[in-house]
């Protein structure tokens, strides 16, 4: 009797799956479903803009939704929800807060049952257009001391329309340049914009006048260097150069190829007929395509001086005969030479005649009468030394001996 039971049980519960498979195979039940994140279209913003308003960014509003049909139409429904629509009218609002009603449409062979709102809260503000900067970011990382340069961006600003609010708080227009797309030569890139807060969100519910810019750039290289300033020009009679101050390094970028064997930089201040301290602009000595990017400006700070003289007449019994050669003397006939030493005053209140000694060089001469340079020699640290004339008269005279 036990045995036919346990038949008898398994021979129902076969039955029953038999008939489950029957009514799900051949009866379409009726069931619910869930739709979530459902968006909300905006109507009517046209209609703002006839009126000079706008719709202020409503962000992503989405609204979940219960349905009620036939099994196969639910699933079909939630796996793709295209065919619902959730719509807000604006068209007829002012300026101001709104709280509108949403009218959601979904197909005959379901029935709505629930959404998860009905209502939601706009503002509507005056509609404006404002143009914003295009600023360029970069999609990854340079090698150490390199960068973008030489950028270009065209258009520089697009016109952006929109709620005068949501256009106010847009920092500016962002284009993306991806780091591999850069190399030494100039590249042209064309890039997409997108609109961002001071944080780097992206602001929606805007219009741009248009939506990409030409964007051109290399890569450049940076490298800091000492700096060698040299002057060009004289300054005004009178007056002479004290110190040059200017900056001990400088900081120059270029096309890395270009800075490899650069180690320094020459860079030259103009003082012609300078005759006071003056700010000059330094005009740097640089390769093509290099140029000077620290400091801003590039000037030194240039004293000028004011140069006194004083004037000592040399005898020709004053001047000191050197290199003469074995077995002749030398005389310098009469003849007077002047030498005039310029210095600021203060320097020169403390030079005597006795600093400075006057040399001729015999090396070289042959016997009688002739020109020879005239040089001096002295401890001045300051100053310049002039001799006037440049050249003396020496004879040499061979020596002889009596038998």
């Amino acid at each position: 009797m036990l045995k036919n039971n346990k038949i008898n049980a398994v021979i129902a519960f076969v039955a029953a799956v038999v008939l489950w498979l029957y009514v799900v195979g051949q009866v379409d039940p009726t069931t619910t479903g869930r739709i979530t994140g459902v968006p909300v279209v905006f109507a009517g913003e046209e209609v703002l803009a006839e009126n000079e308003l706008a719709l202020v960014d409503p962000g992503n509003v989405t609204v979940d939704l219960t349905i009620k049909g036939d099994r196969s139409d639910v699933r079909k429904l939630v796996a793709n929800s295209d065919r619902i629509s959730v719509v807000a009218d604006v068209s007829g609002l002012t300026k101001g807060t709104h709280e509108v009603t949403l009218d959601i449409t979904v197909p005959n062979a379901v029935e709505l049952q629930k959404a998860s709102i009905d209502e939601i809260t706009v503002e509507i503000d005056d509609l404006v257009t404002k143009d914003i900067a295009v600023e360029v970011s970069y999609d990854g990382a340079f090698e150490v001391s390199q960068e973008a340069g030489n950028v270009k961006i065209d258009p520089e600003s697009i016109a952006v329309t929109g709620a005068a609010s949501t256009v106010q708080s847009i920092d500016h227009l962002s284009a993306t340049v991806g780091v591999d797309e850069l190399t030494e030569k100039t590249t042209v890139l064309t890039k997409s914009v997108t609109p961002v807060d001071a944080g780097g969100n992206p602001v929606n519910h805007v219009k741009l006048e248009s939506g990409e810019v030409r964007i051109t750039a290399s890569i450049i290289a940076s490298k800091t260097l000492p700096l060698k300033v040299q002057t060009t020009g004289t300054p005004a009679a009178g007056f002479e150069i004290g110190e040059i101050n200017a900056p001990a390094t400088v900081t120059v970028s270029g096309a890395p190829s270009a800075l490899v064997d650069l180690t320094e930089v020459k860079a030259t201040a103009d003082v012609t007929d300078l005759e006071a301290d003056a700010t000059v602009t330094l005009v740097p000595d640089l390769p093509s395509g290099i140029t000077v990017t620290d400091p801003e400006t590039l000037e030194a700070d240039i004293s000028i001086a004011g140069v006194s003289s004083k004037t000592w007449s040399y005898a020709e019994t004053e001047i000191v005969i050197d290199d003469l050669p074995e077995g002749y003397e030398a005389e310098i006939p009469s003849q007077t030479v002047k030498v005039t030493v310029s210095a600021e005053k203060d320097t020169l209140d403390n030079i005597k005649k006795s600093d400075l000694v006057l040399h001729v060089s015999a090396a070289g001469l042959a016997e009688g009468e002739q020109e020879a340079a005239l040089t001096q020699v002295s401890s001045l640290d300051e100053g310049s030394v002039q001799i006037d004339p440049q050249t003396i008269r020496i004879v040499l005279t061979a020596i002889t001996t009596e038998e």
